[in-house]
C-alpha cells in the first residue's frame, strides 16, 4: 500500500483528510470501508479554490466520477453501503455506473431544495439525488421509525395509509425516500476549505 497523506485531524474515532480524494483513497485496504458517503462538485461552474475545476465537459467529468467511484467500490466492504449525493441529472448516469460495476440498487432519494432559481422553460427544480447502492446484501440497515404525520391545525393525523392505520407499527412509518427536512448548507468559506474531491 503506498504511503498516505496526513490527516488534518486525529480522534481515537478517526481521521480527516484534506486533500484530493484520488490521493487518499489508494492508500486504504481493498474491502475496508463500511460506509462510503460522496457528495463531488456538481460541474455547474462553482470556485472551489485553485485546486479543483468545476466547468469540464460532460464526458470529462463522468469520467473523472467514474475514477474516484472505481476507488469507493474497491475500498468497500461486501455488505458495505455507498451514498452518492449529486444533481439527477449527473445521478442517472452515475448510477447506472455503479450497477455495471456491481453494486445493488437500493433507493433514488429525492431531497427536497427549494432554493434554486426558475429556469425559463424547464420544471422548477425542487430536489436533489442521494443514491443508495450496497456492495451485495447489507450488512446494516437500521429501520428507522418516523412520526405519523400531524396536522399543525387541528392534531389529527394527515394520511390514513389506505385504511391500513391500525396496522402500523406504533412507533410511526419506515423512513420514506422523499426527504423535505434537511435544508441546503452553503458557505462560501466551506466550500473553499472543506477538502471536496478535486477534479
Amino acid at each position: 500500500m503506498p504511503p498516505g497523506p496526513k490527516p488534518v485531524f486525529s480522534t481515537n474515532l478517526g481521521q480527516l483528510y484534506e486533500d484530493d480524494c484520488m490521493v487518499v483513497l489508494p492508500t486504504i485496504w481493498a474491502a475496508s470501508v463500511d460506509t462510503v458517503f460522496a457528495d463531488p462538485p456538481f460541474n455547474l461552474k462553482k470556485h472551489y479554490g485553485k485546486r479543483s475545476s468545476d466547468a469540464r465537459s460532460e464526458r470529462d467529468y463522468l469520467e473523472w466520477c467514474h475514477k474516484w467511484l472505481s476507488e469507493c467500490i474497491r475500498v468497500l466492504k461486501p455488505g458495505g453501503s455507498l451514498f452518492l449525493y449529486n444533481l439527477p441529472r449527473w445521478n442517472i448516469d452515475l448510477g447506472a455506473y455503479l450497477g455495471e460495476s456491481g453494486l445493488l440498487f437500493r433507493h433514488w432519494i429525492a431531497v427536497e431544495h427549494k432554493s434554486s432559481l426558475p429556469i425559463q422553460g424547464r420544471l422548477y427544480p425542487a430536489h436533489y439525488s442521494l443514491l443508495y447502492y450496497s456492495k451485495g446484501k447489507p450488512t446494516i440497515f437500521n429501520r428507522i421509525r418516523t412520526p405519523i404525520e400531524t396536522c399543525r391545525h387541528c392534531g389529527g393525523e394527515v394520511r390514513d395509509y389506505g385504511g391500513h392505520r391500525h396496522a402500523m407499527n406504533p412507533k410511526g412509518v419506515n423512513l420514506k425516500d422523499v426527504w423535505t427536512d434537511i435544508p441546503p448548507y452553503v458557505t462560501e468559506s466551506l466550500n473553499r476549505t472543506s477538502g471536496l474531491p478535486t477534479q
